[in-house]
């Protein structure tokens, strides 16, 4: 049962050695592996999905924050140790987010600062992060780049 989603297959080509190692560990080799698929295609999408929920939760459990960008919004979610602090940027000037993307979401920012009412707060980390991470991802966030966080902290000191 899939307690994130499903790998896409580019993402199951790309982790094939991780898969077969995965496979090895539950005692399925190759053989096994292409029987199982072929004769019980139901288990076989099991063993995947069981993988997918595996790297997934490493994956999301490692991200050290979040970023959703919204048509009048930005909120940055910052996973410390103990603390995620958030960060929410909102604005009634219209059309000065209709451009911001992921990658460059600093330079509306620091361009148009006055325009913007910031709102800090912070929750206790959970132990169920990757839950909490996959939650907001379906409702519209995208994982943040360490150095994109580190430089948009910065912007914070700076004001």
């Amino acid at each position: 049962m899939l307690k994130f989603r499903a790998l896409t297959a580019a993402e199951l080509a790309e982790l094939e050695i991780e898969f077969k190692q995965f496979l090895i560990v539950n005692e399925l080799y190759d053989a096994e592996w292409r029987e199982l698929a072929i004769k019980n295609p139901q288990k076989a999408q099991e063993f995947i999905d069981t993988f997918a929920n595996i790297v997934l939760e490493k994956v999301y459990n490692q991200l050290p924050g979040l970023l959703h960008i919204g048509l009048d919004f930005i909120t940055v979610f910052d996973f410390q140790d103990e603390v995620w602090n958030l960060y929410h940027l909102q604005t009634d000037t219209e059309g000065i987010l209709s451009d911001c993307m992921p990658d460059d979401f600093i330079t509306p920012i620091k361009n148009n600062w006055s325009q913007f009412h910031l709102q800090i707060g912070t929750k206790k980390s959970s132990e169920q992060k990757a839950q909490e991470v996959y939650t907001l991802i379906c409702k519209g966030a995208v994982p943040l780049h360490p150095t994109i966080l580190q430089d948009f902290l910065k912007l914070l000191q700076s004001k």
